[in-house]
Formats: C-alpha cells, structure tokens, sequence
C-alpha cells in the first residue's frame, strides 16, 4: 500500500534507475518530444520573427521557434524531475551562482531598457540560459538513454548539414526562415572567397556550431552503429567546415580533432604496440605539422596574420566606442559604424567578438553578466572533465567567440544545449558509480566512463 500512495495517475512504476514499465508516464514522454522537436527546428528551421522596418533583421530577431520549443521542453521536464525527484545536488552550487548571475542580468537589462530600446532580447536571453540551468539541476544521463535523445541529435545533426551541402552544390549560400518565410540565398563575393552560411545569418555563425556539433559526436562517437558511419560522419562535418570558410573555425576544427587523437593516446599509450609508437606516431606528426604549415601560409595569404585579421583595431574602436557609450546601443547597434582609421576608409558594424558586441548592444552591466554566465560555465566544465580533449574543444570555442561574432541570441539555446551534453551530462556519475563499486577512468569527454553500464537483462540498451 504504501508503494501506491505517491502514484500519479498516468505514471509508470520504476525499477531502479532503469526503463520503466506500465501505464504511459505523459509528462516524461512530453518533454522528450518538445526536446526533439526543438533540435529539429534548430538543426533544420529556425523560423524567427524580425523586427519589422529594421535594415539588418538578423541583428533583431525577436520570436525564435526554437524557444518556444525550449519552454515547451522545460514546462515538462520540470513536472518530471519535480516528481521524481531528479536533482543533482553535484552542481547545486553552480546552479546557485550561475542563477545569481541571471538575475542580475535581467535586473540590469530592465534599467537599461530604455537605451536598449528591444525587449525581445532580454527574454531570448533569459529562455536559452534558463534552459541550461534546469537541465544542469537535474540528474538527466538516464533520462536521455530511455528517451534515445543523443543518437537522435547525432542523427539530425549530420542529417541537416548533409542537406547543406547538397543545397551548397546547388548554387546557394544560405537558406533564411525570417518571418515564417523560406529563402535561398545565391552566394556573394566577400574578398574574393566563396562563403556557406547553411540555416545561419552568417558563415562564422554556422562554423562555430560546426565546431560544437564535431565536439559532440566525438564525445558520443559510441551512439553511432558502427564505426563507418561515425567516420561518414566526421566527413561531412569537415567537409562543412572547409566550404564555410572560415580560417578561425577551421583551425578551430583541427585543434579539437588533434586534442582528441592527442587524448586518446595519453590514455591508450601502454596498449599501443611498439612498431606503432616508433613509427606511425611520428610519421603523423611530421604530416599534421606539415598541415598546420601550410594551413598557415594559406590564412595568411588571405589575411594579416599580426593584426588577427585586422581584428585589434577593430576592436581599440569597439572599446572607445563602449567608453564613450556605456549604456550600450540597443536598437542602434546595426547602424553605427566603427571607423578604422588606421586602414584607411574601413568601417565595420560590429566588434568581431561576441563578448564586445554584447557590451556593445546591451550596456556594461549587462554584458559583464553575460561574460560571467560563459566563465562559470568554462571553468566548471575544466574543473569536472579536465583533459587534453576538453582544452582542445574550449580552445577552438573560445577562438570563434573571440575572433568572429560567431553566434547570436538565435543560436544561444543550440549552443548551451551542446555545451551540457559535452561537458555536462554524466557530471556526478562517476561518483555514484565508484561509490557502488563501478569503477573507471576519470570521466574526460569522450572515455568508456562518460556511458553509463550496460542495463541489465530485460532492460532496453541504449546502443
């Protein structure tokens, strides 16, 4: 009797941590639709209102249906980890900060509101980083196997940039969903070069999700059937990252890669065989040194190398221009130019980083808020999953948000979403693992100690 005291009506009966069985629980198998549902429109349209009358659209998206998705999720979700009780205490203190911190973003957001002139951004903002924190409050790794929501993001991900590539072959460089409206782009001649934006305002927009989606399926290179399509895969994300064109990613691409192989053979180095450690081994590293070279010469034929592309003078303009307006520009943002004298007659419209840029748009305080939501997440991510991997996967982010305005308020809630599935998701198993004798490696991004045990008979297997 007292096993049915607390039973909700349409809620299955659980065994353990493992799959359940019985009557449908509808909440639970809600939140796992709205979650997908969200990837699809991210991966494939995301349809988004714009600002109407306004010159740059992309710079003012106000509805985004991949948010609206989001909240659907998180209406869910919260009535299934509230009734099962699925919290992980692990990151109860970061939860705590990482909430201080968003508060004081919306308050200072809301004493700025005049100069912002643009509220839409502010909810955006408080959807996509709410997202994140309720799933940082829950003890999800179980939940994502029943549902199979990591091989169906590794299938859409791959899925939707093989369109792409299909839709770049045809003559396009981009697809736009503004306004509930399809359009295909034709490419246009930026230096010389010919860019691919996929479903992204921008190719620096879509690079930088390249890199977080090629982070993510090394980290879940286990969820894929066999290792032919894991490697067809990883094709196609390097294949994007070449036509998009952007030096920074592509660097960025090769660092994650090169910290991978370099991780793998710190952990597996006492299994190689000799004859491997003499002679492959340093036969690849002569050729990815000979890569970078030429890597090197190419970017830097292209651009200044010493300048960063001419990146430090924009952004000495983009700090004057922040002293001389530190309630930020709001509404104005896309039509103030920064003029780079030393170049001559050059303007650009934005810092070329997104930190700047948020400054920029939104205030001082706000976006020192905003620049303190990313440092607790970066240093609690290096503080759980330490490893040559994890320093590679940052490195190349971090080069894409310092270099490029690589991602928008469109892209926020994507991003965060990669950012707890890679560094994330399995933060305290380990720990109830040991504790129930277990064992492992330390659980770097990637290692056998990230998936969970084999589910016992009867169970349904993830894989």
């Amino acid at each position: 009797m007292k096993g049915l005291a607390k039973q909700a009506p349409g809620k299955r009966a659980r065994k353990g941590n493992g799959p359940v069985s019985g009557k449908v629980d509808y909440p639970d198998t809600a939140a796992s639709l709205f979650m997908k549902l969200m990837l699809l429109v991210a991966l494939f349209c995301p349809a988004s209102t714009t600002m109407a009358g306004n010159r740059h659209p992309q710079y003012y998206q106000e509805f985004l249906l991949v948010n609206a998705a989001a909240v659907l999720f998180l209406f869910f979700y919260m009535l299934t980890t509230i009734w099962h009780r699925r919290w992980n205490r692990e990151n109860l203190v970061f939860c705590i900060k990482f909430l201080f911190v968003m508060v004081c973003y919306v308050l200072f957001y809301y004493l700025m509101l005049d100069a912002i002139q643009w509220k839409w951004q502010g909810i955006n903002c408080v959807i996509s980083f709410g997202f994140f924190l309720l799933l940082m409050c829950g003890r999800n790794q179980e939940w994502f196997e029943r549902h199979h929501i990591i091989e169906f993001a590794n299938r859409s991900i791959v899925i939707s940039n093989l369109v792409g590539i299909v839709v770049y072959l045809l003559g396009y460089a981009s697809v736009y969903w503004y306004d509930f409206q399809l359009k295909f782009m034709p490419p246009q001649d930026f230096y010389g070069e010919k860019r691919f934006e996929w479903i992204y305002y921008h190719k620096s927009q879509y690079a930088f999700m390249l890199l977080l989606s090629l982070a993510f399926i090394l980290v879940y290179r286990k969820k894929f059937k066999n290792k032919l399509t894991f490697g067809i895969s990883l094709v196609i994300l390097v294949a994007c990252l070449y036509i998009s064109h952007v030096n920074t990613a592509i660097v960025g691409g090769g660092l994650i890669l090169g910290s991978f192989c370099v991780d793998w053979l710190v952990r597996n180095f006492k299994k190689i065989k000799l004859w491997i450690r003499v002679v492959v081994i340093p036969l690849f590293s002569v050729g990815v040194i000979g890569a970078c070279v030429i890597a090197f010469r190419k970017i830097a034929a292209e651009r200044s190398v010493l300048t960063l592309g001419h990146r430090t003078y924009i952004w000495q303009e983009a700090v004057n221009l922040i002293l001389d307006r530190p309630e930020g520009l709001g509404l104005r943002f896309s039509f103030k130019k920064l003029h780079l004298e030393a170049l001559g007659d050059v303007t650009t419209n934005n810092g070329h980083n997104i930190f700047l840029n948020e400054i920029l748009r939104l205030s001082i305080p706000v976006g020192i808020c905003f620049i303190i939501l990313f440092v607790l997440i970066i240093v609690y991510a290096m503080e759980k999953k330490f490893s040559f991997f994890t320093l590679g996967i940052w490195g190349a982010l971090f080069m894409s948000m310092m270099m490029d305005y690589a991602v928008m308020s469109a892209g926020w809630t994507l991003m965060v979403f990669f950012f707890y599935m890679i560094f994330f998701l399995d933060v305290g198993t380990q720990k109830r693992e040991l504790a129930a004798g277990a064992g492992g490696e330390p659980g770097e991004p990637g290692s056998d100690a990230a998936v969970p045990p084999e589910p016992a008979e009867g169970e349904n297997a993830a894989e």
